[in-house]
């Protein structure tokens, strides 16, 4: 009776197992590809990794700073472990250049006189930090000084903030409300 009930048993699973082992003969099923199977998270990461698509950080206006004292630096100027950390009324006694772009001029300290200050070197390259025009994000732009220095100029913007204009740096890249400069 054992027997019976085993050989019956095998006789309903047969079917089970043929149908999950697909049931057809193995050359059909060499020509299908396999599919892998990925979660949803990692064909996410997959695919932003691929560099189909970035991820973009919401854009918000920064903060407006807080006015400055007159007493304390308005800017730091840096060259090696030289530094020039004029406050507002030094910075508006240093001599002036005035520069034209698109109609507009823009009158301030040219950038050959703040590295002369920090006593940079020659060949010196210049990075600036500050904050986009577009007040979105904070940048950092980034030039050998002998390219820009002429045609750059550094003026205090109506807050009392350093600003930055420049002949030969396009205006997408200028700066405003300076935070440094730095000779190398």
């Amino acid at each position: 009776m054992l027997r019976l009930r085993l050989a019956a048993a095998l006789l309903l699973l047969a079917p089970a197992a043929i149908a999950a082992c697909g049931g057809k003969d193995d050359a059909n099923s060499a020509d299908a590809s396999p599919t892998p199977t990925v979660s949803e998270a990692d064909a996410r990461r997959t695919e932003v990794a691929q560099g189909l698509e970035q991820p973009v950080p919401p854009d918000r206006p920064l903060p407006t700073p807080t006015p400055l004292p007159d007493d304390v630096p308005v800017l730091q100027v840096v060259a090696g472990s030289n530094q020039f950390t004029p406050t507002r009324e030094e910075f508006r006694a240093l001599p002036t250049a005035t520069i034209s772009v698109g109609g507009k001029q823009y009158t301030g300290v040219p950038l050959a006189e703040l590295a002369k200050r920090a006593s940079a070197p020659d060949g010196a390259v210049v990075t600036i930090q500050g904050t986009r025009m577009d007040n979105l994000r904070y940048g950092v732009i980034r030039y050998p000084a002998a390219d820009i220095a002429a045609g750059t100029v550094v003026y205090l913007d109506d807050s009392g903030y350093p600003a930055l204009a420049s002949t030969s740096i396009p205006q997408e890249q200028w700066l405003h409300t300076l935070t440094g400069i730095a000779f190398q």
